[in-house]
């Protein structure tokens, strides 16, 4: 599922689960952000509600996923940004 947001910039932001698996399956989500110009950002998550990650994904405020966005960081820092041989 994909949700859309709108930072402090105004600038539109695609978030999604990034189906990358943590050490904490049950109890971290990986979400992925990415702007109109092809910009990602990742963060780790750790829901307070649901454990099934699209339950816990569509239990996030817009909200909060503006401060997610806010604290997370660029693909090529990121564990979820790195991408095999094309």
């Amino acid at each position: 599922m994909v949700r859309h947001i709108t930072d402090n910039d105004g600038r539109q932001w695609q978030v999604t689960l990034s189906g990358r698996r943590t050490q904490y399956v049950r109890d971290e989500l990986s979400l992925t952000f990415k702007a109109s110009d092809g910009e990602r950002r990742y963060v780790r998550y750790r829901p307070s509600g649901p454990v099934a990650p699209e339950l816990a994904f569509n239990a996030v405020s817009v909200t909060m996923l503006v401060r997610l966005l806010a604290s997370s960081q660029p693909e090529w820092t990121s564990p979820e940004g790195i991408r095999g041989p094309a």
